[in-house]
C-alpha cells in the first residue's frame, strides 16, 4: 500500500483543523459549565457529560478529520 503525498498534507490540514474545532468545542463546553455554576447549579449537564463528551470531541476532531482529509485530499488527487 503506498502513501500518497497529497494525502499525507490533506491529513496535516485536517489534523490542524481539528485542533481548532477541538478547542472551540472544548471551550464551549466549559463555558456552559461554568455558566450553570454560576447561576447556582451543579453544572448541568455539561458537568454530568463532561468525560464522554470531551472523549467525542477529541476522538472526532483529532482523530477523524485528519482521516476524513487524508481520504479526500488522496481521492481529489487520484
Amino acid at each position: 500500500m503506498s502513501v500518497s503525498i497529497a494525502g499525507v498534507i490533506g491529513a496535516l490540514v485536517g489534523l490542524y483543523v481539528g485542533w481548532i474545532d477541538y478547542k472551540i468545542l472544548k471551550g464551549i463546553l466549559q463555558a456552559t459549565e461554568m455558566k450553570n455554576r454560576q447561576a447556582g447549579g451543579d453544572g448541568g449537564a455539561a458537568a454530568r457529560c463532561k468525560a464522554p463528551l470531551g472523549a467525542l470531541i477529541f476522538g472526532v476532531s483529532i482523530i477523524g478529520l485528519p482521516i476524513i482529509g487524508y481520504w479526500a485530499a488522496s481521492q481529489l488527487a487520484g
